[in-house]
C-alpha cells in the first residue's frame, strides 16, 4: 500500500467519523480534498454528495453523485444518493427514474424496492407503493424496514389489522427497532392508547437510528404528552425533533430563506398598475379553480374532506398545479417587478394550459364539478393566481395565530423550503407574521372573491358554517357533508400530518391548546398580536 493511498484511507476514515458526529462541513472538506487528489475515487464522490446534500447544497450534491455514477454506473449507493437529492429538489420524476433504473440493475434489492415505493407514494401512486412493499416482501420476508414501510402503508390507510399483523410481524424479530415501533406507536395512537405509545417510542430512543427516524419519534413524543397533559415534556421533544429536522432539510437556513423571498417577490408584484393592468374575465366554472388556501395547520384538510363529500366539488389535496405553473411563469418572464402586469392574454393561456395540463396528471376531473386546489401555502402565490384565474374564489382558512404556531411546530411536514424553517415557536412566528402580513395587503389592494372560515367556528357549528361556505361558492347544500367523516374513511391514503384525525369525528381538544403553554407565548404575543385582533380572536 503506498503513502498516498494510505493518506487518502486516513482522510475518508476521519471523514466518516467527522459525519458521524454531525460536523459536515469539516467531513465535507476531507471528502472534497480526497476527490480533488484522486478523481477516480468514486466512494469518495458519492460521501462527498452525501455531505453537501446534509449541508443543503442539493445543485452541488447532485452533480457530485451524478459525477460517482459516471465512474460507477451500477453503484446503487450512488444511485440512491442521486435519487434522495432529487427529491429534495422537487425532482420527483428524475429520482424515479433514477431509482426504477437501479431496480432494472438489481431487481432483488430490498433497498431499492423500498425506496422506490416510498418514493411512489409520495406522488400518490399508492397501489404501485404497495406493489412494491410486497415484491421485497416476497424476496425477502425477514425485511424489516419493508415490513415496517408496508405497516405504516397500512395504517394510514385505515388498514389497521393487517397493519398491526405486519408490524407485530417485524417486532417479533426485533423488539427494538425504531422504524417498526414508530409505525406501532401510530397504531397505538389510532386506539387511544397514549400512554403505551409513549413507553415504546421512549424505549425506541436508546437505539441507532436516522436523524429522520429521531425527528419523527420525538415529534410524536411531544404530540403524545400534550394528548396526556404532560405539558412540562411537549416542548422539549417537540425542539429536539425540530433540531434534527433542521440538520436533514435545511441546515444553512437557506431553503427557508428562499421561500420567505419568493414572498416578498410575490408581495412587490402587487403595485397600483398590476391592480390596475387588466380587467377580469368571463370564466366557465371548468376553466376556473378554486382555491383553498391559509397558513398550515388551520383545518385545510377538515375543509378539504368536507367539501370533496359534496358532488358539485371535486377536490385536489396538497398537489403542485401552482406551484408547476409558477415555475413556467418564471421562465417565461423571469419574475422581474413588472412581470404580472406585463403578461399578454397569449401568456396567460399558456399559464393556464400548464395549470390544467398538471392537474390530469394527478386526477380524472369529475364531470360537472368544480375543482378545489386545497395547498394552504398556495397563499404566498396569490397575486399570480389572481392574475392567471381572475374570476377564481378563494377559501380562507384561519385559526388562532397561536394555536398555528403551536401546531406548526408538532408536525413534520417532509422536505420543502416553506416549512423548512419551522425549528422553533419563534420562527414560525415570523413566518406566520410574513405570509398572512402579505395577505392583508392584497386583501386591500385586489378585488379577491373570498371567504374566510375561522376553524373554532366551524367545528362548533358545523352545519351554519358549512351553508354559508357553500352558499358562497354556489353549489347549495347538501346532506352528504354530513357524513364527511366517513368519506374521508373511503377516501384511502391522505397525505398530510392530520391524516389520522380527518378521519374521526369532529373534536374540541385542540380549540385553543395553545393558552396550556401560554408563558411559552410571551415574547411572541408583539408578532401575533396584530393578526388576533384581525381575525376577530382574544389575547
Amino acid at each position: 500500500m503506498n503513502k498516498k493511498h494510505i493518506l487518502t484511507k486516513g482522510k475518508k476514515a476521519k471523514a466518516e467519523q467527522l459525519a458521524l458526529d454531525n460536523r459536515w462541513e469539516e467531513a465535507q472538506s476531507l471528502y472534497a480534498s480526497v476527490c480533488k487528489s484522486d478523481p477516480m475515487d468514486v466512494e469518495a464522490w458519492v460521501k462527498l454528495s452525501a455531505t453537501q446534500f446534509r449541508l443543503g447544497r442539493y445543485d452541488e450534491a447532485e452533480s457530485c453523485a451524478r459525477r460517482a455514477i459516471m465512474l460507477a454506473p451500477n453503484l446503487a449507493f450512488a444511485q440512491h444518493t442521486l435519487a434522495t437529492v432529487l427529491q429534495h429538489q422537487g425532482k420527483l420524476d428524475e429520482a424515479s427514474t433514477v431509482l426504477q433504473d437501479a431496480l432494472a440493475k438489481s431487481p432483488n434489492s430490498p433497498e431499492v424496492l423500498a425506496n422506490l415505493a416510498r418514493l411512489w407514494e409520495k406522488q400518490g401512486r399508492v397501489k404501485d407503493a404497495f406493489d412494491l412493499y410486497r415484491r421485497a416482501l416476497d424476496l425477502h420476508p425477514d425485511s424489516l424496514y419493508a415490513l415496517a414501510k408496508r405497516g405504516e402503508l397500512l395504517e394510514k390507510e385505515g388498514r389497521l389489522a393487517e397493519a398491526e399483523e405486519m408490524i407485530v410481524r417485524g417486532l417479533a424479530q426485533a423488539p427494538g427497532h425504531p422504524v417498526l415501533n414508530l409505525a406501532a406507536a401510530r397504531l397505538d395512537r389510532r386506539a387511544g392508547r397514549h400512554a403505551e405509545a409513549v413507553a415504546r417510542l421512549e424505549a425506541a430512543l436508546n437505539h441507532p437510528m436516522s436523524q429522520e427516524t429521531g425527528m419523527e419519534i420525538h415529534l410524536m413524543l411531544g404530540q403524545l404528552h400534550d394528548r396526556l397533559d404532560n405539558t412540562k415534556k411537549v416542548l422539549p421533544h417537540l425542539i429536539e425533533g425540530k433540531r434534527r429536522m433542521a440538520l436533514v432539510a435545511d441546515p444553512d437556513g437557506s431553503a427557508h430563506a428562499r421561500f420567505l423571498a419568493r414572498v416578498e417577490i410575490a408581495r412587490a408584484w402587487v403595485t397600483d398598475r398590476f391592480v390596475a393592468s387588466f380587467q377580469a374575465e368571463l370564466s366557465s366554472p371548468d376553466e376556473t379553480p378554486i382555491f383553498l388556501i391559509g397558513f398550515p395547520r388551520s383545518g385545510t384538510t377538515l375543509l378539504e374532506q368536507v367539501l370533496d363529500s359534496h358532488p358539485s366539488l371535486q377536490t385536489l389535496d396538497e398537489k403542485p398545479m401552482a406551484e408547476v405553473m409558477e415555475r413556467a411563469f418564471f421562465d417565461m418572464t423571469g419574475g422581474g417587478p413588472d412581470a404580472l402586469s406585463n403578461l399578454s392574454d397569449e401568456q396567460i393561456a399558456s399559464l393556464r394550459q400548464v395549470y390544467w395540463g398538471e392537474t390530469v396528471r394527478h386526477c380524472d376531473r369529475q364531470a360537472h364539478a368544480w375543482l378545489v386546489d386545497k395547498l394552504p401555502l398556495n397563499i404566498a402565490r396569490v397575486p399570480l393566481l389572481w392574475r392567471v384565474f381572475p374570476q377564481a374564489r378563494f377559501i380562507l382558512a384561519v385559526r388562532h395565530p397561536c394555536d398555528v404556531t403551536l401546531s406548526c411546530l408538532m408536525q413534520n411536514f417532509g422536505h420543502n423550503d416553506a416549512m423548512a424553517g419551522f425549528v422553533n415557536l419563534e420562527r414560525v412566528a415570523d413566518t406566520y407574521a410574513r405570509v398572512m402580513g402579505a395577505w392583508r395587503e392584497y386583501v386591500e389592494r385586489m378585488p379577491l372573491c373570498w371567504q374566510r372560515i375561522r376553524y373554532e367556528d366551524l367545528i362548533t357549528n358545523f352545519e351554519v358554517e358549512t351553508r354559508l361556505l357553500l352558499e358562497f361558492l354556489g353549489v347549495g347544500w347538501s346532506d352528504t357533508v354530513l357524513e364527511h367523516t366517513q368519506h374521508a374513511q373511503n377516501r384511502g391514503i391522505i397525505n398530510t400530518p392530520s391524516y389520522h384525525q380527518v378521519t374521526q369525528p369532529i373534536y374540541q381538544h385542540a380549540k385553543y391548546r395553545w393558552e396550556r403553554y401560554a408563558n411559552e407565548f410571551d415574547s411572541l404575543l408583539p408578532t401575533l398580536s396584530p393578526f388576533i385582533e384581525y381575525f376577530g380572536y382574544t389575547m
